[in-house]
């Protein structure tokens, strides 16, 4: 299989695997930022055990490369919170239909931050993944918990679109497990604090669902992402990511019985047509 062929397989899987993890904050019963630091720090076992022990690497990094990778922890340690919260005060789907709007942000990010022509063509993308997601949002029934999921949806999508284009910097110089360890682990210890003011007690099933979503819906998805991001653009794999919510409202049909109507279908066929012509656009 050619680099690029293997770079979207791994995009891909990420996304379904990211589009599941949603499905998390309706089966953890805890907050949002208590799932986020209980994923994080099973991530980062999981990302130390793999670099150490089996790819024998060293994690030793520039002081410069830790700063950055700093900053795009707190992003990152944003991002998860409002997404979790999102799906919490609402529901699966319209945490994820919010956070697929992203692709707009990149659009405009990318360009600014590497200096890069606008290409028309990934906004009009953009804008028809915005349509297809706004098909499939509720708009005959939007109550108080509809419009603040909406709204912290919106607001993880920013911080992913901020994320993904940083990313694409730093995994140039830096190994994606490397990238994926190091913004777990400042993630986590950000928000550590918010234990101490607010202890919990979790069951052994729920540390259970806990340590799956660490280590296999984190860091292995957003080592596969990353990994992507070697050869694909930050504005291709945001098209890409937009059909998280079509692969999250199907399993929580599935799983968790949340509804599926016609408008979602028509919504996620948009999507889904505006991601295949983003692919053979860019292949």
């Amino acid at each position: 299989m050619s680099s690029i062929k293997q770079s979207y397989a791994a995009l891909h899987s990420a996304v379904l695997l990211f589009a599941l993890s949603g499905l998390f904050a309706k089966w953890l019963n805890i907050s949002a930022i208590t799932i986020v630091i209980g994923r994080s720090f099973f991530a980062v076992l999981a990302l130390l055990l793999f670099i150490v022990l089996v790819n024998k690497q060293s994690l030793a990094i520039t002081g410069k490369a830790l700063i950055a990778l700093l900053l795009t922890g707190v992003v990152l340690a944003f991002h998860w919170s409002s997404f979790f919260y999102a799906i919490q005060i609402s529901s699966v789907a319209i945490g994820l239909i919010t956070f697929a709007t992203f692709p707009v942000f990149v659009s405009f990010l990318e360009p600014l931050f590497f200096k890069e022509r606008f290409k028309w063509q990934s906004l009009i993308q953009a804008l028809l993944t915005v349509m297809g997601v706004c098909l499939i949002l509720p708009l005959e029934n939007i109550d108080h918990s509809v419009e603040t999921g909406v709204f912290w949806g919106i607001c993880s999508a920013l911080s992913f679109a901020l994320l993904t284009t940083l990313n694409r910097k730093f995994v140039k110089e830096i190994s994606a497990k490397k990238v994926a360890f190091y913004q777990n682990a400042f993630a986590c210890l950000l928000l550590l604090p918010y234990l101490l003011i607010n202890p919990i007690s979790i069951s052994s099933t729920q540390l259970g669902i806990l340590v799956l979503l660490g280590v296999v819906f984190t860091a292995f998805a957003h080592s596969l992402f990353n990994h992507a991001l070697k050869e694909i653009k930050a504005q291709t794999a945001s098209i890409a990511v937009s059909l998280e919510p079509i692969y999250g409202i199907i399993a929580a049909y599935f799983l968790l019985g949340e509804a599926i109507n016609i408008m979602m279908l028509v919504g996620g066929s948009l999507v889904i047509l505006t991601n295949v012509w983003a692919l053979k656009a860019n292949v």
